[in-house]
């Protein structure tokens, strides 16, 4: 999958996770949805740091 796509899951995750404990009573799913869409995004954002400053761009 390319970054746009891992960007998109993730933001989907974490608006799922926020949503949830408000509407209904999902209890630690909406906060493991947020987990994981919070830890997609933090390595998107590193990969994306990380080719910024070697220089690396992807086609």
């Amino acid at each position: 999958m390319d970054r746009l796509a891992w960007g998109l899951l993730a933001m989907v995750l974490v608006l799922a996770g926020l949503y949830l404990p408000g509407h209904l009573s999902v209890g630690w799913a909406s906060y493991l949805l947020l987990g994981v869409g919070v830890g997609i995004g933090c390595a998107l954002a590193g990969s994306l740091l990380r080719d910024a400053l070697t220089g690396n761009r992807q086609p």
